[in-house]
């Protein structure tokens, strides 16, 4: 029984090429757009580079600092002061890292000049993350406590600087400094951005310490425990001190704090919904709104293709009632229509997957999306094949009803 209604379906859409053409072309794109977008998120959320271990990290990469009558206001990243005064006395993490953000900085090498990004970190740094390391080591303790002149480059610039030759050794100017390099790492996704540079020097060897006096400036903090669940405690604890026991200079402007210890999703929300004056993360109103993002877009091709096999039907008004005046069943009814719509899917689905996967290629060809290395896993791939379920179930299921509810003299007369 099966077969035929395949075999049915399948002479249904070389019969109604145009019908099957449009019907294709809007689940492919539909589907297109959902899963590219699905496999970006993806990377964000479950990366595969030195970010691997989300789970057991939070991120705190912004602070406001305000006055009492809230008419005086800082916006940013953290000061080192900030950092060192309240930051450093959290005791849920098991440790910390206080990196700056990625900078442009312009380096002249052999007379050529590029334009690369450079990230100060700690040794902590190479402790949390998870690089994979090409050549070499990250900086220990002791050089970065005693301010030594070393660097960590990626393989890209190894490229760019010396070609096939090994950079353990070299030295690379910039900032009027040179360093030592003494590792080598694979390249960082730029959806990675916690971890995201060219270079990785120690913060040890600003060439000032005018820094360390700052209340907000340009640095972050990891905060890392190998139990994901205690970590949890963590914001928690670090709201409670910015409420009930913030620490600034009695001569500074600001007396209010507000912060927090976010996780990839929590971080993602915050940016969306922005408000200065709050600790909350808005994951839930962020969530229900993608949700109803998705659901629209998947909602305007779905009833474009209701109005198309609801055309489809009333050109099959014969075929119904002759099914019907020779015994077929409602529910055969409804059985073949819903496996035609949900075959049409299927193979719409094939091509918008198809289609994806050379979006994704073109995407990572074109450097958009910096060092950025797309692949299916099983999550993109449950995701695609639920879009596809839900696409079929949506589209066919009111046509097949109605098909199914026919009488066989309506039918025959075309009164549908």
């Amino acid at each position: 029984m099966l077969k035929n209604y395949i075999l049915t379906a399948w002479k249904v859409f070389l019969r109604r090429k145009f019908f099957t053409f449009i019907n294709l072309f809007g689940i492919s794109l539909t589907l297109m757009v959902l899963m590219v977008t699905s496999t970006i998120a993806d990377g964000y959320f479950y990366p595969s580079g030195p970010e691997k271990n989300t789970d057991n990290m939070l991120m705190i990469q912004r602070l406001v600092v305000t006055n009492d009558e809230q008419n005086y206001t800082f916006t940013g990243g953290l000061g080192y002061k900030f950092i060192q005064d309240n930051v450093k006395r959290l005791q849920t993490p098991e440790m910390m890292s206080i990196n700056s953000g990625a900078r442009s900085t312009s380096i002249f090498h052999e007379g050529v000049k590029r334009t690369l990004l450079v990230k100060k970190t700690d040794a902590n740094f190479w402790k949390i993350l998870d690089f994979e390391f090409v050549d070499g080591r990250g900086f220990d303790d002791n050089e970065w406590t005693n301010g030594e002149f070393v660097a960590v480059i990626n393989a890209q610039t190894q490229e760019q600087l010396y070609g096939g030759n090994s950079a353990i050794g070299q030295k690379l100017s910039f900032g009027n400094q040179t360093f030592t390099i003494i590792g080598v790492v694979q390249n960082v996704s730029a959806i990675e951005e916690v971890s995201l540079s060219d270079i990785w020097v120690p913060y040890t060897t600003n060439a000032t310490n005018d820094y360390k006096q700052e209340i907000g400036g340009e640095w972050g903090v990891i905060l890392y425990h190998s139990n994901p669940e205690i970590l949890k405690d963590a914001n928690k604890e670090y709201i409670n001190l910015l409420k009930n026991d913030l620490k600034l200079d009695a001569e500074a402007t600001y007396s209010k704090a507000f912060s927090g210890a976010f996780n990839k999703l929590e971080l993602l929300s915050r940016e969306v919904f922005w408000e200065e004056y709050s600790y909350k993360t808005y994951v839930g109103l962020f969530i229900s709104v993608i949700t109803g993002m998705v659901f629209i877009f998947m909602l305007l091709p779905s009833i474009n293709m209701i109005n198309l096999n609801v055309s489809r039907v009333m050109e099959r008004s014969s075929e119904i009632g002759v099914r019907r005046a020779f015994g077929a069943s409602k529910a055969q009814l409804l059985m073949q229509f819903i496996i035609e719509t949900i075959l049409i899917t299927l193979v719409g689905g094939v091509i918008g997957m198809l289609l994806s996967i050379f979006m994704l290629n073109s995407i990572e060809a074109s450097g958009i999306i910096p060092y950025m290395q797309f692949s299916f896993n099983h999550r993109v791939f449950l995701v695609g094949l639920a879009l596809i379920l839900i696409f079929g179930i949506i589209s066919g299921a009111y046509p097949a009803y109605k098909m199914s509810r026919l009488s066989p003299v309506a039918a025959l007369k075309g009164a549908i």
